[in-house]
């Protein structure tokens, strides 16, 4: 997909709207200091948690492997990474679970997200399942090893973008770097309240600046712009912390391929789902493979797409999206090394 106009100051602007009030908040409270009790959840892993600023890891029978990732303000987000066999050019995919607390119906964890991210490997992706913080495996546990009570605040939803998904990438990048993937070709599933995350984190990213080390724009090294597709099953677009409006506008004017899927007979998710489409649509043929919106019949929400007589559909309809407007990008693999560094 060829965006439709530069990228500009307005979508800096708008990021930085959306988030500062939040980072705020943030700030002014005192960071908890959730990693003393985690611990990576599966297989044979170490009980300690990971250094600050170094992941944990713990290979899974299954070839896959469990990794803690350290961010900057204290937490631990637990992931599972399913290497591709394809090498540097392999495009790369982030899976993330609904994000409404570990008290909501039907709450998940990454591991909902196995055979998909099955799927995807074999399909030729890089693919790394996440638990965001306060969710899944990334919630503290006590010392009898019970999930701590955790409540949702509002500069949760924000820090799941700026500090979670960032700390996410920067793993990401490291991939790229040992050239097992190509950093250019990723890719977002969300689930509910995830999609606006995603969606945040995408604008982030699409905001960053070169690296100043060559005489002009176009000859830098790139920072950003890396997340070239995102899909959303059952998005939310209530969701404490983010400016739904400001970020479905600025979503609207980037060359990111958009998906959105929800249930027509689910009256809030379809509901959810239009809001989101109507302010991302593109009009035209040639968007008619890049912004989507897909109502299924019958009342499914989020994860239960991924579960029973749907995974077959749903990993298809993924794994198609994602190699016609990600995977089959020509996008080559590039050193992303700041030259000034060399």
């Amino acid at each position: 997909m060829t965006a439709r106009k530069p990228l500009c100051l307005f979508a800096c602007v708008v990021f930085a709207c959306v988030f500062n009030q939040a980072t705020a908040v943030a700030q002014a409270k005192k960071t908890p200091e959730p990693g003393k009790k985690n611990a990576v959840a599966t297989g044979d892993a170490a009980k300690a948690p990971a250094k600050p600023g170094a992941p944990a890891q713990a290979a899974n029978k299954d070839g896959t492997i469990d990794v803690v990732l350290p961010t900057p303000d204290g937490w631990q987000i637990h992931c599972t990474w399913f290497e591709s066999a394809a090498g540097r050019e392999s495009a790369c995919a982030i899976l993330l679970t609904a994000t409404d607390g570990l008290g909501e119906k039907d709450a998940r964890n990454r591991r909902v997200w196995q055979p998909t991210a099955l799927a995807l490997q074999k399909a030729g992706f890089a693919v790394i399942t996440v638990d965001l913080r306060k969710h899944g495996d990334s919630i503290p546990v006590s010392p009898t090893g019970e999930p701590l009570a955790m409540k949702i605040s509002n500069a949760d939803y924000p820090l799941m973008a700026s500090s979670d998904l960032e700390t996410v990438k920067a793993f990401l990048m490291e991939q790229h770097k040992a050239e097992m993937l190509n950093i250019r070709k990723l890719s977002i599933v969300a689930m509910g309240s995830s999609a606006l995350v995603a969606t945040a984190f995408t604008i982030e990213d699409w905001a960053k600046t070169p690296y100043p080390d060559a005489p002009t724009i176009d000859q830098r090294t790139p920072r950003g712009q890396d997340v070239r597709s995102l899909i959303m099953y059952s998005p939310n677009t209530t969701v404490r912390g983010l400016n739904t409006t400001a970020l479905l506008k600025t979503l609207k004017g980037l060359p990111v391929p958009v998906y959105v899927i929800a249930a027509k007979d689910n009256k809030d998710d379809a509901r959810h789902a239009d809001k989101v489409f109507k302010a991302i649509e593109l009009k035209g043929d040639q968007f008619k493979d890049s912004r989507k919106l897909l109502l299924t019949p019958g009342q499914t929400h989020a994860e239960a797409y991924l579960e029973g007589q749907l995974a077959a559909a749903t990993q298809k309809d993924i794994i198609d999206f994602l190699t016609r407007n990600v995977k089959d990008l020509e996008a080559p693999w590039t050193d992303r090394t700041d030259r000034r560094t060399k």
